[in-house]
């Protein structure tokens, strides 16, 4: 796909009326998430909110599950969800919701979760492993960067078989986040906004599991979900979700759209 020096003007131009610092009108705002697959655009909350509607995606962190699907209410929400797959928000209408999910083509639910959803919020969907051999589908809230100069990040805890681990920062000396359970989620934190080796050790005997250079930026929200068995790669699934303006997130949808 080609696209325009326009084109590129336009999201430039779009891109900065949200880097402005100043009063932080994140839930005014559209949102941009961008992973491994590529970036795209959900509606502002209080758009979300106006039409009585929460924001639900899914990440699917089973390394066991290759084609994940889940249910709300017995409706069908996400079908065939690959391994370190992050699907776009989807809407949905009702505030109380029972999640099901079901791995291939079986019909047997192997984890289930009942939640409160309120209108306007943002919400993942995260199938983990358990440390039994079970599964569990965690429903996890979604913020954004309150302060445009910082960044947040949160880290989700799926590797099974290695027990709490801690997130360490290159030239920090002390971890970012420690005594992560499995299934756990640490975070949301700020962070100043900086380039920098991240490294996910195993709480106690400080193996390294994971080594990964990350780019924080201001104003942005990253979730790192980690995956992985004991004994086999570990893996990181990184999520990065910003504030934009409206008109980038129409920019967005009709350069999806474009041929």
């Amino acid at each position: 796909m080609r696209i325009s020096t326009k084109t590129l003007l336009l999201l430039s131009l779009a891109t900065g009326l949200t880097a402005c610092k100043g009063e932080n009108n994140a839930d005014k705002q559209a949102v941009e998430t961008t992973t491994a697959e590529g970036s795209l655009a959900s509606a502002s909350a209080d758009a979300a909110e106006n039409r009585g509607v929460s924001m639900v995606r899914m990440i699917n962190a089973l390394p066991s599950a290759k084609d994940a699907s889940v249910s709300a209410d017995d409706r069908a929400m996400f079908s065939g969800i690959g391994f370190k797959t992050v699907t776009p928000y989807s809407e949905l209408k009702d505030n109380i919701a029972k999640f099901r999910l079901q791995a291939g083509d079986r019909d047997t639910t192997i984890a289930s979760n009942n939640e409160i959803m309120m209108d306007g919020s943002r919400y993942s969907l995260v199938a983990l492993p358990e440390g039994n051999g079970s599964v569990r589908l965690r429903v996890l809230k979604d913020e954004l960067a309150t302060d445009s100069t910082k960044a947040r990040l949160r880290v989700i805890h799926g590797v099974n078989g290695v027990g709490e681990i801690d997130v360490v920062m290159a030239g920090m000396t002390e971890p970012f986040f420690d005594n992560v359970n499995l299934t756990s989620e640490a975070g949301y934190k700020n962070i100043d906004p900086v380039k920098t080796t991240v490294t996910v050790n195993v709480n106690g005997n400080g193996k390294q599991l994971l080594k990964r250079e990350m780019d924080f930026k201001a104003g942005h929200s990253y979730s790192v979900v980690l995956t992985g068995t004991t004994g086999q790669r570990v893996e990181a699934i990184v999520i990065d979700d910003q504030a934009i303006s409206n008109a980038k997130m129409m920019m967005l949808d009709s350069l999806k759209k474009a041929p």
